[in-house]
């Protein structure tokens, strides 16, 4: 018989380590504090150099499979979209978010025989530990929700996580991996009639586990994870059937559910199934919402059929499409990984993912239907089904919800599914690829991965120190106290990363802004030198543009700038510069129709200065079709009354168009102030035609 080969305990270390702190590392990235993301990155492709340099020295052996080279594929299309993508700067952090699935996959399958039977079950230690950390801090905002007076139906627990459905699709994830455990572990005591009355402390403590992992899920109080576990929990009790004592095992397992759901679902007055019912869903602005952005997601689609907008830029292209009833969700995701895939990368990347589901579908088939022909272990068996439930779960749930944009998730989803298929696949290495290929010095590709390697984590770096210096700076203020010190500071940071990492787009706005303040700060500066600082300024707005085209705020700065200085510096015609200031800004109304400010400026230019009032006021209240929340819609309907009573000398129409916006939102304070400015102005204009 082969023995495996054996792995040294650092090695077995490292290997166990480097993933394990790269899933700890991003559960707080939710998609904001990229140092977060570039830790979590840079600790993944340690580990990838570590599993992957001893096999390059071997000549790269190749797992046999179709699904090795899958991913691969999966990883290298990821790759391709950031050059044709339309926002390359926020497609580069997406790549690594929605690339950690194919990545710890690749990363997983390509350690030796010899490294996976050593390293998992310390990395499962590692993950049953976590667990019950992310169980902690549930149940820690439960009942910090609760001590500060929190309306008991309206707490639904987030965890790490910005979104408390993501939350529940991540218990979903981790439960039917320790059900599959438990399932075997107590089956093999019923199997053993001699150990029936002592306790276990593996299948006691697997039990343990498994009913806090439920009372976080049911905290949550996530429909789409109701769903998502029922429907795989229906699949698990085909794939658990024959295990021994199955029916005491499922009764216990409901209990615990039930038990659970009783007591979360009797905070939430038991509306779960009433929310479900088609009459609610119908009629619930939730859920409502999720179908208005997923016709505006198809709308993006189609506007770009080929090969998408590029991924992670849903963000930036999804206000210019939002649909007016849709005020109930930020616009950062589409809440539907398939139809977001869909725009984001065509149906090249959609072709991906549901490969990648079906792949599911396939593994469940041969684990469920034809085990005895895979020629594994009982225990191998269980392993496999429950690491396939868990990322079958949260497949399904990205059906309603962004799944695989949260960066934990798409770790775990990969790594899960490679232990899965190392164990029911049994792959067998391929002959190594490098001689194969005419390559007889594997220090050369050596050399080359860890170049390429250290690259993409010093632009991981780079892109750490653009967040911290100039999005969440305020670390800054106690280490360098004094304001003139700083500003030098940042400013030779920003030259730097201009040159470093030309694509962040906060070093060129901060140096634009920096030119813009100098000239505004210092009247008495010679124009000659004005002018200077203005170009200068107008660049790096331009040059921020290159890595997020799609920055309504730039267009704002511009436009500003041309109308500020247009004609009094840059030597430009006042008709000019204000036609320069207009077509920025409508650039920016272009990407953000919502935005009151834009609106109002382009208005005032393009119609009220040139004496076209009525058809500034019809520009402005074009503006009310458009999807906007109530504080913003009250104060473009101000603007509008404002125009009317101010410009079109009309203060009945300000009148109505101010009461309106009252009944809409009566606690908007300048609605009421400019109500009572307008009637105070027609009684004093009265008073006096009547004497």
């Amino acid at each position: 018989m082969k023995t495996k080969p054996k792995i040294s305990a650092t090695r077995a270390l490292w290997l166990s380590l480097l993933p394990l702190l790269s899933y700890i590392s991003s559960w707080y990235y939710n998609g904001q504090t990229i140092p977060l993301l570039a830790l979590s990155s840079v600790l993944m492709l340690a580990w990838g150099g570590t599993v992957l340099w001893p096999r390059l020295q071997a000549g790269l052996p190749w797992p046999r499979g179709f699904l090795p080279v899958f991913m691969l594929l999966w990883l290298f299309w990821y790759w391709l979209t950031l050059f044709w993508s339309h926002a390359p700067y926020s497609s580069w952090f997406y790549f690594w978010t929605l690339g950690a699935v194919p990545l710890g996959f690749l990363f997983w399958v390509l350690q030796s025989e010899g490294d996976i039977p050593a390293v998992w079950p310390w990395f499962w230690r590692g993950i049953l530990v976590t667990t019950w950390v992310l169980v902690g801090i549930a149940f820690w905002e439960y009942f910090d929700g609760v001590a500060t007076g929190q309306a008991l139906g309206n707490i639904r627990v987030q965890g790490p996580l910005l979104d408390t459905n993501s939350f529940a699709a991540w218990m979903n994830l981790l439960w039917f991996v320790l059900l599959g455990r438990f399932f075997y572990l107590d089956g093999q005591r019923d199997g053993a009639r001699q150990a029936l009355r002592r306790i276990d402390g593996t299948v006691l403590f697997y039990l343990v586990t498994l009913t806090l992992t439920t009372c976080a899920f049911w905290m949550t109080y996530s429909r789409g994870g109701a769903l998502a576990w029922l429907c795989t929990f229906l699949v698990a009790l085909i794939a658990f059937r024959k295990t021994p004592g199955f029916g005491r095992k499922l009764a216990l397992v409901l209990a615990i559910e039930v038990a659970a759901y009783a007591i979360f679902g009797y905070l939430h007055h038991y509306d779960m199934l009433g929310h479900l019912a088609p009459g609610y869903i119908s009629s619930s602005i939730e859920t409502v919402s999720r179908g208005l952005m997923w016709i505006a997601t198809w709308h993006i689609f189609l506007s770009h059929p080929y090969l998408g907008t590029g991924l992670g830029s849903y963000f930036l292209f999804y206000p210019a499409y939002r649909l007016p009833g849709e005020l109930a969700s930020a616009g950062t995701y589409a809440h539907n990984d398939y139809i977001e895939f869909l725009a984001e990368g065509g149906l090249i990347n959609l072709g991906f993912l549901l490969a990648f589901a079906g792949t599911l579908f396939y593994a469940l088939y041969r684990l469920i239907i034809h085990p005895a022909r895979l020629g594994i272990s009982e225990e191998n068996r269980y392993w496999a089904l429950g690491l396939v439930l868990g990322v079958f779960a949260i497949t399904g749930h990205a059906l309603g919800n962004f799944i695989f944009y949260n960066l934990p998730l798409s770790i775990l989803a990969g790594i899960f599914l490679a232990q899965a298929w190392r164990l029911y696949q049994q792959p067998k290495d391929t002959a190594p690829l490098l001689p194969r290929l005419g390559i007889r010095h594997p220090g050369v590709i050596q050399l080359s991965m860890a170049l390429l390697f250290v690259l993409a984590g010093w632009f991981l770096a780079l892109d750490a120190a653009v967040y911290g210096l100039f999005s969440a700076n305020a670390w800054l203020d106690g280490l360098i106290p004094n304001a003139n010190a700083r500003a030098v500071f940042l400013m030779k940071a920003a030259r730097f990363l201009e040159a470093a990492r030309p694509q962040a787009t906060q070093p060129w706005v901060y140096t634009g802004n920096a030119y813009l303040n100098l000239v505004a700060q210092e009247p008495s500066m010679p124009t000659v030198q004005k002018k200077v600082l203005l170009e200068a300024a107008l660049h790096q707005y331009r040059q921020s543009l290159v890595g997020i085209p799609r920055q309504a705020g730039v267009y704002n700065a511009i436009g500003s700038l041309y109308l500020n200085y247009g004609s009094s510096v840059l030597g430009l015609s006042p008709a000019v510069a204000r036609d320069d200031a207009v077509l920025a800004w409508r650039k920016g109304l272009a990407l953000t129709p919502e935005s009151v400010n834009l609106r109002s400026e382009i208005a005032t230019q393009a119609f009220f200065n040139r004496g076209d009032v009525a058809g500034g006021i019809a520009f402005l209240q074009a503006g009310l079709k458009r999807p906007l929340f109530p504080e913003p819609r009250a104060l473009l309907e101000w603007v509008i009354a404002r125009s009317q009573w101010l410009l079109a000398h009309d203060p009945k129409a300000a009148e109505k168009t101010l009461i309106a916006s009252l009944k809409a939102n009566p606690d908007f304070g300048s609605t009421l102030e400019l109500l009572r400015e307008i009637v105070h102005a027609e009684k004093t204009m009265a008073t006096p035609a009547k004497s």
